[in-house]
């Protein structure tokens, strides 16, 4: 994605505390799922909160099917959160939940920060889900199709998560660590602006998510191979 490069020592330690939620509301099994004999449904979705807490972008990263999605959105939307935090400060981040729904069951979900296993069955109605495969699963690496860099910048490093969806978009990206809050929040808002081909698995555009560490040293940015 871009040249590789050794990382550069760290100069600062980065203490970085997640999104936090502070309100959630009841998401509802869907009546029409019901109503058809579906008794159970999953959605991991990612929501992108900013520096102020307010919630920015919600994600699908996978769901068995439309009405789960919906049921999920519209709950979420309601939901609170406290923002992210870097050494005190707040930033703009990211967070993946995984929602679970059983009929007649209280809605258990669980939020996770690291790549887990994503593999999606279709059930045994017919109806495509949202599908995500891991990073090293995909049938190519996805190009970058628009790359900007930052004009102004200081030297460090930054490692930053963040998914590109079905049509190349980069969603949702969070900085994990790095040299130094400033270098960090510049890639962040570097990265949201970049485009790749669409991910493809199994000859299927699906999404994905990828770890990446950036480098800027001596006018130049590089970064390490893609996780």
């Amino acid at each position: 994605m871009c040249g590789s490069h050794a990382a550069a020592d760290l100069t600062e330690t980065l203490e970085i505390q997640e999104i936090q939620i502070v309100k959630q509301t009841d998401v509802r099994f869907p009546a029409t799922m019901r109503s058809i004999g579906v008794k159970e449904g999953n959605v991991s979705l990612v929501i992108a909160v900013d520096q102020n807490g307010a919630l920015q972008d919600t994600f699908i990263l996978k769901s068995s099917r439309n009405a789960f999605t919906k049921s999920a959105l519209k709950s979420i939307g309601e939901w609170e959160f406290s923002p992210a935090s870097c050494n005190g400060t707040p930033i703009n981040s990211a967070l993946r939940i995984d929602l679970s729904f059983r009929v007649d069951r209280k809605l258990t979900w669980q939020t996770f920060q690291a790549p887990m296993e994503t593999n999606v069955t279709r059930s045994s109605l017919e109806e495509k889900p949202i599908t995500a495969s891991l990073f090293g699963e995909l049938d190519e690496i996805p190009l970058p199709i628009e790359i900007i860099e930052p004009e102004e910048v200081v030297e460090g490093n930054a490692t930053i998560e963040f998914y590109i969806d079905e049509m190349g978009s980069v969603r949702c990206p969070r900085l994990t660590n790095g040299s130094s809050l400033e270098f960090g929040q510049t890639m962040l808002d570097t990265v949201a602006l970049w485009r790749f081909e669409p991910p493809v698995a199994e000859g299927a555009r699906t999404n994905t998510m990828v770890r990446q560490t950036f480098t800027f040293a001596n006018g130049r940015l590089t970064a390490a191979k893609a996780e």
